[in-house]
């Protein structure tokens, strides 16, 4: 996780988001295009460079716990270098909200664009491809921290109650090394991973964490509509 030095920066930088916000053509709902399981070898030391990709499946199975069979599968998880602001490594055990990974097909488009080789959902490492009814361009990336993502049926005109699943937008990734590495070890040239680092800093996707089902899983598969819902708070 990221941290703002002060309120002042993250009023800035919000104010910023916002700006971007206006432009995102963000769709009142989205489509799940394609679907990404986890690759066959999801083992760092085993497949350096290659343990994040993802690859494509006909569906997913997820519940509270996360995508079954996947390396983040859990409700908890080791703090990482990533929290190193607030816990020390393999020190602290956190709640675990990096369970999926979504991106749109713009996102891809730009980065491709940018690092001059097709950048695909499966090198990025996403579990879920979201596009626009309409084929239009809008960039994931861009939902404000929190936006509840409610899963229903293709041809469903609302959410049912309760929808097929709940995600709920955690935080925004940014560029990373590991997946980086992920495009240059594709492309076999090593500066695409400081390149992509560079690149990715707002259009990478989102990760999320499922919220529902909890006690049976629930099935994401292609033709789903993706309902965005951005909360105002709790009433009581």
């Amino acid at each position: 996780m990221l941290f703002y030095e002060n309120l002042e920066e993250y009023i800035h930088e919000e104010r910023e988001k916002l700006e971007r916000l206006k432009q995102a053509n963000i769709p009142e709902v989205g489509v799940i295009l394609e679907v990404f399981g986890p690759n066959d070898n999801q083992d760092v030391k085993k497949n350096p460079g290659g343990h994040s990709v993802t690859q494509a499946v006909e569906r997913l199975a997820i519940d509270c716990h996360g995508i079954e069979g996947d390396r983040h599968l859990g409700l908890t998880r080791p703090a990482t270098p990533r929290e190193a602001p607030l816990y020390l490594r393999s020190r602290a055990q956190i709640v675990n909200r990096r369970q999926l990974f979504a991106v749109s097909p713009y996102e891809c488009t730009l980065l491709s664009q940018r690092l001059d080789v097709e950048v695909t959902p499966q090198l990025l490492g996403a579990n879920l491809l979201i596009g626009r009814e309409d084929g239009g361009d809008y960039c994931i990336s861009n939902l404000p921290v929190n936006t509840y993502l409610a899963i229903a049926p293709a041809n469903a005109a609302e959410p049912p109650v309760p929808p097929v699943a709940t995600l709920i937008h955690y935080v925004q990734q940014k560029g990373c090394s590991r997946t980086g590495k992920a495009i240059a070890k594709e492309y076999g040239d090593a500066s695409l991973t400081k390149r992509f680092v560079d690149q990715a800093e707002f259009e990478r996707g989102i990760l999320c964490g499922v919220e529902y089902p909890v006690t049976e899983p629930a099935v994401l598969e292609c033709g789903q509509r993706v309902f965005f819902k951005f909360p105002m708070g709790c009433c009581y």
